[in-house]
């Protein structure tokens, strides 16, 4: 393992201090060695397969395997993504207050670890003499236990990076790292389950398969992560704050942590209507095959993760908020050029905007959660550290929630436009509605976030400005 080292901080102590809340061990800044941070980021690798899977496929298992109507569908992987909402802040707030020989985060993520894959397997194996209605409560089921089980992971996995460094250019590095295994989980849950599915035969069998597979790297990647963390120095309040649950939300929902969070979930909510459109794309609206849809998303996240270091030099050249805007702006260009191109695109263009898709998305993943703990440690600064896991919790919850809205929408939108469930070929209307829901809606909701990034930005300003007086 290589070697953990702590420099002191120039200050003699920080602004951790409230009345209710001291801090320990947080007047260090650890320089963290590369292979710790490969090793930590790798439990993005689970996270982001896991959080793209059922955006991708699911949707399309219920209604063309199961017959399952494309509203009702979309109910399946909206629900619980509402449950997260009151789950991911609780689990927050349990894991600030939690305290144990291995610290307030690590049992939650082991136990996230383990008992995650279960529901995902459950949720691809919805008996064969299922009705559609069963199908519906089967997967949605097995969806909430999976997702309330993610939660104990990923809620936790979030916070850590705040609470590694006081430096924001350190927690800069550390996201870009983690963000490079979110891109790589995304592009495993995004372009290797056509593929699986197609090699093992496109039946309701090969999804289950292709379950398993993903299943099981997600616990490898999570238990590495954990592994890679467990002797790390983390911020530790000696006292928790003394506040109720919803006077802790109402504390750290400042203007602040609005803005930054109504950015993210619009975000959030335009891609992934492109990742749930992406079969219906490649099949319905270009004449392609299901594997195209793979080829598509694989170009997309890749080249995410290999742009990501341009961003964060633009970032560091320019802002982070300016950064955000750039990395908006390219992502609602390439939907509008899909839009224009219109139906029948050939397969290498098909593929190359998935690349132009891929630039944008760089930014807009790995520079909002930097955002994230700078804002946490604005925070921090007014009213005492100890309520980290509560940002986080919020900040999953929205992001999950902006997630099952998309399919949800889309599954609406496709009924709207008389799309067939289980029907090899769709009319006219209901492509052309594919096309402008996958393409015209999201390149709308990037616009709309820039006016809550704009609003953002002047309000951190004028807290920076009021700071140093």
């Amino acid at each position: 393992m290589a070697k953990l080292i702590v420099r002191p901080s120039p200050s003699k102590r920080p602004n951790c201090i409230s009345p209710n809340l001291s801090c320990e061990d947080v007047n260090v800044t650890q320089s963290i060695s590369r292979l710790r941070l490969i090793g930590f980021s790798v439990g993005a690798v689970g996270t982001g397969l896991f959080s793209t899977t059922p955006t991708v496929l699911l949707l399309f298992y219920l209604t063309q395997l199961k017959g399952v109507e494309a509203g009702l569908a979309g109910l399946a992987l909206l629900i619980p993504k509402l449950w997260d909402m009151v789950t991911d802040p609780a689990i927050g707030r349990w894991s600030d207050a939690a305290n144990s020989k291995y610290g307030r985060r690590l049992p939650f993520m082991l136990a996230g670890t383990l008992l995650m894959p279960l529901g995902l397997i459950m949720m691809f194996s919805v008996p064969e003499s299922a009705t559609a209605d069963t199908a519906f409560w089967f997967v949605l089921v097995a969806y909430l236990f999976s997702a309330t089980a993610y939660t104990l992971f990923s809620v936790p996995y979030i916070t850590i990076p705040a609470e590694l460094s006081r430096d924001p250019d350190e927690r800069l590095k550390i996201m870009s790292y983690r963000t490079a295994g979110v891109m790589l989980g995304i592009i495993a849950g995004s372009g290797l389950p056509p593929f699986l599915i197609s090699y093992f035969g496109e039946t309701v069998a090969a999804y289950q398969q292709t379950a398993m597979i993903l299943a099981g790297i997600c616990v490898v990647f999570m238990l590495i992560s954990i592994g890679s963390i467990a002797s790390l120095k983390l911020l530790e309040p000696v006292q928790q704050q003394r506040l109720r649950f919803v006077q802790q939300l109402r504390q750290v929902m400042t203007p602040l942590f609005s803005y930054l969070v109504v950015t993210h979930v619009l975000q959030i909510i335009a891609v992934g209507i492109l990742l749930a459109c992406a079969s219906y794309l490649a099949i319905f609206v270009n004449g392609l095959s299901g594997a195209a849809a793979g080829s598509f998303l694989t170009a997309t996240f890749a080249t995410a993760t290999v742009a990501m270091p341009l961003w964060r030099r633009i970032s560091t050249a320019t802002s982070r908020v300016m950064a955000f805007a750039l990395g908006t702006a390219v992502y609602t260009c390439v939907a509008v050029v899909m839009l224009w191109q219109g139906t029948a695109t050939p397969y290498g263009l098909f593929v190359g905007l998935g690349i132009g898709f891929g630039l944008g998305f760089a930014a807009i993943q790995m520079i909002p959660y930097a955002l994230l703990t700078d804002t946490i440690h604005q925070h921090g600064a007014n009213h005492g550290f100890g309520a980290e896991g509560i940002f986080t919790g919020i900040w999953t919850a929205t992001e999950k929630l902006g997630l099952a809205l998309a399919p949800f929408l889309v599954g609406v939108a496709l009924q709207a436009g008389g799309f067939i469930s289980g029907a090899p070929k769709q009319t006219p209307f209901a492509i052309d509605t594919i096309l402008f829901v996958a393409t015209l809606l999201p390149a709308l909701l990037m616009l709309l976030s820039l006016g809550s990034l704009l609003a953002f930005q002047k309000h951190f300003a004028r807290q920076q400005v009021a700071g140093s007086h």
